[in-house]
């Protein structure tokens, strides 16, 4: 989990990331990773998850609900899904295997 939050506060202190379902369907194409949080509604997550694929994007699914994905993001709102633009490949793979280990 330590290499996801650094690499979200990374990406926020540098301003490479959107937040926001509308906002990261739009720029899916450029980003490195797609985090969506477990209270995003199925239908979107299949929007972005059909999108990510056609362009090669990773997608995370966090274990937390929107208001810790928020949280997370030190933001006082819920954030169901953001688009990370910053961040290694190994930080990314480290992020997806985190997942895995589990």
């Amino acid at each position: 989990m330590r290499t996801l939050e650094k690499v979200i506060k990374n990406a926020i202190a540098a301003d490479k990331y959107k937040s926001g379902v509308k906002e990261v369907l739009q720029s899916v194409k450029g980003s490195k990773l797609i985090i969506v949080s477990r209270s995003i509604h199925p239908e979107y997550r299949k929007k972005l998850e059909d999108q990510a694929k056609s362009t090669n994007v990773t997608i995370y699914k966090y274990s937390g609900t929107s208001v810790q994905l928020g949280k997370l993001c030190n933001k006082p709102y819920r954030i169901t899904a953001i688009a990370i633009k910053s961040g290694t490949a190994d930080e990314i793979s480290a992020i997806v295997s985190e997942k895995k280990d589990k």
